[in-house]
């Protein structure tokens, strides 16, 4: 299992490996956390900076909201792997056994539940770059740009995993309630980079 003790070489290298973890959801999550945690620098820099004195408190709240966003992601990454683990025992057990279709549909719904966190957590960090698109310190927009695309990244992967299930759930209720939260997170998320992007730039441009 691998978690934020993991190495970057190992990491990547399992996730190269012809091994079902960590696979794609882990990775949805990596790449928000860092994303979280280059909004994390851009406020960093901003708190204290001359010429931002009236938005401190705002800098500390986004602060608190990233540093929190990327704990969380760093949790969800490990949570993937395990949902895929509890989904591999269930398909492992009898086809008789009473107990299996409970235990596989137990096992998918949480298969879509932990990716459709990440891509919720990944829309919680974009908003928080709308917060700071147009007060931020100007030399760390280009972070910023990074942390907002690397959070559009996560929404859209993190919603492709949620996309792969849905087939397999029996609810049609479960289903199309799962479908319905997806359509509307891509959305929000769409919006949200068609804003942030402009901002960053023209102030780049501006230079202020």
């Amino acid at each position: 299992m691998h978690d934020q003790n993991s190495t970057i070489a190992a990491f990547l290298d399992a996730a190269a490996a012809k091994s079902p973890t960590p696979g794609g959801g882990s990775v949805a999550a990596l790449a928000g956390a860092l994303a979280a945690s280059m909004g994390e620098m851009c406020v960093n820099y901003s708190i204290g900076k001359k010429g931002l004195e009236a938005h401190q408190a705002d800098f500390a709240a986004c602060l608190r909201e990233l540093s929190h966003a990327r704990a969380m992601l760093l949790q969800l990454m490990v949570e993937d792997q395990a949902a895929y683990d509890v989904m591999t025992a269930a398909r492992k057990l009898p086809a008789d056994d009473p107990r299996r279709q409970g235990k596989l549909d137990a096992a998918t719904l949480a298969c879509l539940r932990v990716p459709e966190a990440i891509a919720a957590v990944g829309l919680a960090i974009l908003q928080q770059c709308d917060r700071l698109a147009g007060t931020s310190n100007v030399y760390l927009l280009s972070d910023l740009a990074v942390c907002a695309d690397l959070a559009v990244a996560t929404v859209r992967c993190g919603l492709n995993n949620v996309r792969a299930n849905l087939s397999s759930l029996t609810d049609p209720a479960d289903r199309e309630s799962a479908q319905a939260m997806a359509q509307s997170m891509q959305s929000r998320a769409v919006t949200l980079v068609q804003r942030i992007s402009p901002t960053i730039w023209e102030r780049v441009a501006r230079g202020k």
